[in-house]
């Protein structure tokens, strides 16, 4: 800290070529020399992070594409599959259905075009957004850095889908485990499946979801170090 109008070596330093010292009480933290204006400014956290836009814009872009090819895409289409098998049999045993287990169809047939859409509109379209970040446009000699505007709204999406895949999850696991309650359209054994790939698809989604708000928050640490520069 830094007290008085005296003049410190840093603060002459920092001020060399002015006529008069128009900061004062500067700090240095590593290479850098800065004025905190607040007690818990985070101005040292700001400058720990030194991000450049390209390196982890392309960087969050990369790992979230391969989160939804590797993971997320192909994890979806198997609950969709197993989803489309056990609907089937249930319609094909034509046993009328009423009270609980009506409740129950009509959850999981909204499950399913909740996945369908997912997997369709959400997935695909995120993938395809990201293909300018992805691939930096080289113009003269220089990178043009191609940001992302949508992380907010992406990752709302898919904590949405998240809530929809625990209601699912939980009425599934209620079911398995009153085996003898189960509904008799359904093969117990299939839905114990399909229970474990909803489940890992769930984790899958949080996985994506801590993806985006970490991009979001290293995207406004550097719009603020864009600011302070």
């Amino acid at each position: 800290m830094f007290s008085g109008l005296t003049p410190t070596s840093r603060q002459r330093r920092f001020c060399e070529g002015f006529l008069f010292f128009p900061i004062k009480h500067l700090r240095k933290y590593g290479h850098f020399i800065f004025r905190q204006y607040g007690g818990h400014a985070g101005v040292k956290s700001l400058l720990d992070m030194k991000l450049g836009a390209l390196d982890f814009n392309t960087r969050y872009a990369e790992s979230i594409q391969q989160c939804i090819t590797e993971e997320a895409a192909p994890k979806a289409l198997r609950v969709l599959d197993k989803m489309e098998a056990a609907y089937a049999r249930m319609q094909a045993a034509g046993a009328p259905v009423t009270g609980v287990y009506q409740d129950f169809n009509e959850l999981f047939i909204h499950y399913y075009r909740e996945v369908m859409v997912y997997h369709n509109v959400v997935l695909r379209n995120l993938k395809d957004e990201l293909k300018p970040v992805l691939k930096p446009k080289i113009t003269d000699g220089t990178t043009a850095v191609a940001g992302y505007d949508h992380i907010h709204k992406v990752a709302k999406l898919v904590r949405e889908f998240l809530i929809q895949s625990k209601t699912i999850l939980t009425l599934l696991d209620d079911f398995v485990e009153k085996e003898n309650n189960f509904p008799a359209a359904y093969n117990h054994r299939e839905i114990v499946l399909l229970v474990n790939d909803i489940r890992q698809l769930y984790f899958t989604q949080k996985d994506l979801v801590q993806l985006l708000k970490s991009w979001a928050r290293d995207k406004d640490i550097h719009g603020l170090q864009t600011y302070y520069n």
